[in-house]
């Protein structure tokens, strides 16, 4: 028995299960086994199974519920940073708008507007999909490698995005330190904190998931699968790349156009959200699996 449960261990950490979860593993499996020499019962190893088989099965469900487990816990630090971002766009609307360049640098108004606007638009899309992905399969005991890879990739580009977001909050409270209102800059600066925690917290559990290898052979699925009417553009992603970058340059320019009563400026701002979404589907698709 003794030399089932080394080896038992020993693939577990072959896998990179992690070392307080593989010794509690063990535990349980030794208190079992000698309750069962206990009650006068010869332990058969061979109805138990082979270490190495029992192993792989606990390492593929554990890689299966940590990468759900990631993607739902990223999606809870997401809406922290959602409703930061939100109370601090409010702030600015209700004060008066200091404009770009009136702050410290207008380089780094700049750079931090850019982080808040696209990489709002960014983790939105990305922790939806991971999101969506973890509750279609949540009755999956063991997923494929290759989808628990992609849905640990969502949810990287998704953490990233929305890291970029609450350093983007920061850094325009701290440009503007002289300008804005100081309740309004203590909120959205404390809300900013928030967000930053909630997000560390949801990259730590991501690191965690990310260790342990699973063998679980199958196909990733893709974008496709996870919203069944864009079936029709599979192996067609520069149909949808030109389709959505037309529909967000749209919607920018309308909306623009309604709150500045100006056409000029929604042409403007639809060609810079259309340029960074063309953007971020040539870099990111293929990591959320829009394109092969």
């Amino acid at each position: 028995m003794k030399l089932w449960l080394r080896e038992f261990e020993e693939e577990l950490a072959a896998r990179h299960v992690r070392r307080p979860l593989r010794e509690r593993l063990v535990a349980e499996l030794a208190d079992h086994l000698a309750c069962e020499e206990g009650d006068g019962t010869r332990i058969e190893l061979t109805r138990i199974g082979a270490a190495r088989a029992i192993a792989d099965q606990y390492a593929d469900e554990l890689a299966s519920h940590d990468a759900r487990r990631g993607a739902f816990i990223s999606f809870a630090a997401l809406a922290v940073t959602a409703v930061a971002m939100a109370v601090g766009t409010a702030g600015t609307g209700r004060s008066q708008y200091p404009g770009f360049n009136h702050g410290f640098s207008a380089v780094l108004a700049l750079l931090a507007i850019a982080a808040i606007v696209f990489g709002s638009q960014v983790a939105l899309v990305s922790g939806l999909l991971a999101t969506w992905r973890a509750l279609r399969r949540r009755s999956v005991a063991a997923m494929p490698a290759a989808e628990v890879a992609l849905l640990r990739r969502r949810t990287t580009v998704a953490l990233g995005s929305g890291t970029a977001v609450a350093v983007g909050l920061v850094a325009y409270r701290i440009n503007f330190i002289d300008v804005q209102p100081a309740g309004w800059l203590a909120l959205g600066g404390s809300l900013a904190g928030c967000a930053i925690v909630a997000l560390a917290v949801a990259w730590s559990a991501l690191v965690r998931s990310s260790a342990t290898v699973t063998a679980v052979v199958g196909p990733a699925g893709d974008l496709y699968d996870d919203i069944p009417p864009l079936r029709p553009l599979r192996g067609h992603p520069a149909r949808l790349c030109a389709g959505l970058t037309l529909l967000s340059g749209l919607g920018m320019t309308l909306v623009e156009w309604h709150a500045e009563r100006s056409l000029s400026e929604g042409l403007q701002r639809g060609a810079v959200e259309a340029l960074g979404f063309l953007v971020c589907f040539v870099a990111l698709s293929r990591a959320i699996g829009a394109r092969r």
